[in-house]
């Protein structure tokens, strides 16, 4: 069973159980020894050059992955992917950077004396027990579109994030989930303000408006991977750059796991056809949250292990949905198709932050007939919606590629504060 299919069938569980109680519940019953947990681990001295990564699933990829792989050649800092993969962790090894299972010795030690912690959404991404006392910088996953953590009144996850008396068992119960980061990356004042203020209840000022690691080789040369540690295959990488106009389809996942495509028709073999009729190649890749039935044939489809942003910039237009890529791909300057069958659906269901036609610059198409015919028009030299320009300025703010620099020189700032504490 491909993982994939098991987080699937974990949603649908946690689903029928009533999905944010089951965790509340879970979170009650091991409130006496988180709360011991903590006193004891918030004790402990922490060493401000020791950084440990993670991020969901035990995945490799996003935000997380990116600024691991620059800051690990920074001198005097020490960076250690945490993971409870053995396969990642070897890997890593073997590319010769420092990585350790999450419940090893080994990786509890380097999780309980590092000064930070380096997510991409939640400290689960490297061990929640152990990160009272650390930094928590949160990289998060994208610019949202869509609501999320306290901003989200529907979906079977924002009892989490309900109000509640401090210091009730609730409250206490579920402090891993609701921490306020100490740091929080952004894209810009205008997406801290509007979105990330409110999501994490922390302060603009906390809010690091450099742009994402993700995105900084995007203002590179595209000659080669931005590392093989973020791809499955080489071979795939270069296939798809020779390629002479490539699609991509990236949707994002939807809680309820509905099953948007068989409603509205779509066939991900037709949209390939009308692609390859073009002369070119759809590149397509589920939401890793997702389960769906892929296809073989003229389509390249890219793997779980296959970070998105390592393929982003080889893509001639893209077509999505709800999805942070397509912001991402905002700063390439082409064509975004938005496919969105099921959007009043998914606007009363999760919520959004924006009106559409406020922050989604091209067509928005509603059923398969509509996409088809929008993709056929499309060419190699096709430009994207006029008002690309003035969303991509509010979204990243004249951001040029400098993302991981800058948070690097964040972290360096304050190594004197944390050598003072040792």
């Amino acid at each position: 069973m491909s993982r994939l299919r098991k987080n699937s069938h974990v949603r649908r569980f946690i689903r029928r159980f009533g999905g944010a109680r089951l965790i509340i519940v879970l979170r009650l019953l091991e409130l006496p020894f988180r709360v011991a947990a903590r006193l004891a681990v918030a004790r402990l001295p922490r060493d401000g050059r020791l950084l440990v990564f993670g991020a969901p699933l035990d995945r490799f990829a996003d935000n997380a992955a990116y600024l691991y792989l620059q800051m690990s050649r920074s001198p005097g800092l020490r960076c250690v992917w945490i993971t409870g993969s053995r396969d990642l962790v070897g890997r890593l090894r073997a590319a010769g950077y420092e990585a350790e299972l999450r419940l090893s010795r080994a990786g509890i030690r380097a999780s309980l004396r590092a000064g930070w912690f380096v997510v991409t959404a939640y400290a689960s991404d490297v061990n929640r027990w152990t990160f009272d006392g650390a930094r928590l910088l949160n990289l998060w996953h994208g610019v949202p579109l869509k609501t999320i953590e306290r901003d989200m009144t529907h979906g079977p996850m924002a009892a989490l994030h309900a109000a509640r008396r401090p210091r009730s068992p609730l409250a206490l119960a579920l402090a891993d989930e609701t921490r306020m980061p100490d740091v929080l990356l952004s894209t810009s004042a205008f997406i801290s303000r509007r979105c990330f203020s409110s999501a994490f209840g922390i302060p603009t000022e906390r809010c690091l408006d450099f742009g994402y690691p993700r995105a900084d080789h995007f203002f590179a040369a595209q000659d080669q991977p931005p590392s093989d540690l973020l791809i499955k295959r080489r071979d795939v990488w270069q296939r798809v750059r020779d390629a002479h106009f490539v699609v991509g389809y990236f949707p994002t996942w939807r809680d309820d796991d509905s099953p948007f495509m068989e409603r509205s028709g779509f066939s991900l073999e037709r949209l390939a056809e009308i692609v390859a009729a073009q002369g070119g190649l759809l590149l397509f890749k589920p939401h890793f949250n997702t389960e769906l039935t892929l296809p073989a044939g003229q389509a390249v489809v890219l793997q779980p292990d296959d970070d998105l942003n390592a393929y982003l910039p080889l893509c001639s237009a893209l077509i999505t949905d709800y999805s942070s890529v397509a912001f991402d791909f905002m700063l390439l300057d082409r064509p975004i198709l938005y496919f969105v069958p099921d959007l009043e659906h998914y606007r009363r269901s999760r919520g959004l932050y924006f009106e559409p036609e406020e922050m989604m610059p091209g067509p928005l198409l509603f059923t398969a007939t509509e996409l088809y015919g929008a993709l056929s028009a499309l060419t190699p030299s096709s430009a994207p919606d006029p008002r690309l320009a003035h969303v991509r300025e509010l979204i990243w703010n004249g951001y040029t590629g400098d993302s991981c620099r800058r948070l690097r020189e964040v972290i360096e700032s304050g190594l004197e504060a944390w050598d003072g504490q040792e």
